[in-house]
């Protein structure tokens, strides 16, 4: 946990007294404070080279974005982190002067649809905190991989809907596809398990669901209605509604 988040209010350093009281958003966004000293996070790195073990850091702001990112450039840069796949997680204030740095590293940002709805009344009243913070369409188009997860709401055709909104800025809003994508091949990379899930090929596991609707062409309002009529997971039916009728 390099920082915390704006909206659960888990933005205060561990040694601060108390909490700062309602803080403008474009400031949370812009600068969130650090859980941990900067010379302690380069300390994390470089326990985590040791030991091989893959790093997954709670970024939120730009400040912790920006800390972890120099201290990848202390400890080797490009040639140690690009294939270790360090996980961002949220990575909401990934700010355009930080995109080139987060590719060159190779970082995967796993993002949380939930928490891109969560401040719409702000975003609606001209907030100025998302004219830079939680990318998504960008981070793609600049090669980044991204994955999403829950961190709130298990329902994940809810998560692809806000992720296909995006209310607090719709600019950066993505297609069903890339969310289905990124729910599922680029998560299973984020792991290091795509040579085993993420896809349906020869040689994976057959984890997979029959859904109820079509969720590329259903509307919108209607993807957190969808529900899997039949589960298999590593080639094993673990849900049977019965809805399949086989002659």
């Amino acid at each position: 946990m390099t920082d915390g988040v704006p909206i659960e209010g888990t933005f205060t350093p561990r040694d601060a007294i108390k909490m700062p009281t309602s803080p403008p958003f474009d400031d949370i966004f812009g600068d969130l404070p650090l859980t941990f000293p900067e010379k302690e996070i380069a300390a994390m790195l470089k326990e985590s080279l040791k030991d091989n073990d893959q790093l997954i850091l709670h970024v939120s702001g730009y400040r912790a974005a920006k800390a972890v990112l120099d201290a990848m450039e202390a400890t080797g840069g490009k040639s140690v982190w690009a294939g270790r796949r360090v996980r961002f997680e949220h990575g909401d204030s990934l700010f355009p002067d930080l995109v080139g740095r987060v590719k060159e590293y190779g970082i995967v940002v796993v993002q949380n649809p939930s928490h891109l709805m969560g401040l719409s009344s702000v975003a609606s009243s001209g907030g100025a905190a998302f004219s830079k913070a939680q990318p998504l369409r960008s981070l793609l188009a600049a090669g980044i991989p991204v994955a999403l997860g829950s961190d709130g709401p298990t329902n994940p055709f809810l998560n692809i809907m806000f992720a296909t909104i995006h209310g607090d800025r719709p600019s950066e809003a993505i297609t069903r596809e890339q969310a289905v994508v990124a729910y599922t091949l680029t998560s299973a990379c984020a792991e290091f398990a795509e040579q085993e899930k993420g896809s349906l090929q020869p040689e994976k596991l057959a984890d997979l669901a029959v859904l109820s609707q079509d969720i590329f062409t259903v509307p919108t309002q209607e993807l957190p209605r969808t529900r899997s009529v039949l589960t298999m997971v590593g080639g094993k039916v673990i849900y049977d509604a019965q809805a399949i009728k086989i002659n």
